[in-house]
This record gives structure tokens, sequence and C-alpha cells, in this order.
């Protein structure tokens, strides 16, 4: 008999980390995360930028946050836009 008590549930929507915690779990530094950045993106991010990302302040394009995504060693379907 399957066990049904899981597919019961309502889905729930998974877990998200924030950019700066995942920065600051891994050791990173911002100059760090932008220097990454620059080689996977081949453009500047600059600190101020990233910065203003983390806390919500600025948006950023599918584009940078794939690349940021990399930067961190993820996968760049890892990182998700809000809308």
């Amino acid at each position: 008999m399957a066990n049904t008590k899981y597919t019961e549930r309502d889905r729930k929507a998974p877990p998200t980390v924030s950019i700066r915690s995942l920065r600051i779990a891994t050791g990173r530094t911002l100059d760090d995360v932008c220097k990454s950045f620059e080689e996977i993106a081949g453009k500047p991010l600059t600190k101020g930028a990233l910065s203003a990302i983390e806390s919500g302040l600025r948006g950023v394009s599918d584009e940078t946050a794939k690349c940021l995504a990399l930067a961190y060693g993820l996968d760049e379907q890892a990182i998700e836009v809000a809308a």
C-alpha cells in the first residue's frame, strides 16, 4: 500500500537563500564576487551595485542573475529573478 501522507499535502515553495547570505556563508567579499562576475560576464559589476542588489534596492536582468549564479559557482538556473 502506497504511503499517501505526503502526496496529500499542499505544495510549498522551496526555501530561498539571499545572495548576501550565500556570499557571507562562503566567506567571500564583495570584491571577490565582483571579480568573478567580471571574468564570467566580460563586464564589470561594482561593489556598490552588488551591495544594492543584495539589499533589494536594485533589480537585476536575467543575464546578470545568471552571471551572479555562475560567479557563486551555482547553476545559472539557481537564481530566480523576482517579478
